[in-house]
């Protein structure tokens, strides 16, 4: 394990649309001996041409075929259902992943604040579960 790895405080990902993938993450970390907090990245997908982008376009994120296809569906409704779907995309990782994470780093899609907002109010008051790290010294 490199000296950089093994003074890791904490790791944040990729924005995850993939909870399979971030649980065999957090698996891998656990298996090395890292007891580190996980931030979970949550970007709120916005449209299918921004899911599409998420999925080709940027390294190291994963959307599932599935994931492209609600949106695909939503996205036939308008641009409102489109982003009313990725909110509930979001909320459904963030409802899957909490009990395995520290923190969720939650951005707003393309400057799209209230979007971001609508997945943090979601959340209701201690939904994560407490950081199971030691404090840095």
């Amino acid at each position: 394990m490199s000296r950089a790895v093994a003074d890791a405080r904490a790791a944040v990902t990729q924005p995850v649309y993939d909870v399979d993938a971030l649980n065999r993450f957090i698996d891998q970390v656990r298996a090395r001996g890292l007891n580190i907090p996980i931030v979970a990245g949550i970007w709120p997908l916005v449209s299918l041409r921004n899911a599409e982008f998420m999925k080709n376009e940027v390294p190291g994120v994963v959307v599932p075929d599935d994931v492209v296809v609600r949106m695909a569906k939503a996205q036939e409704k308008g641009s409102d259902a489109a982003i009313a779907e990725g909110v509930a995309i979001a909320r459904d990782a963030v409802s899957k992943i909490k009990d395995r994470i520290a923190g969720l780093q939650v951005s707003a899609p393309l400057g799209k604040v209230e979007v971001a907002l609508q997945v943090v109010d979601a959340l209701g008051p201690r939904s994560l579960a407490p950081a199971s790290a030691p404090a840095p010294a």
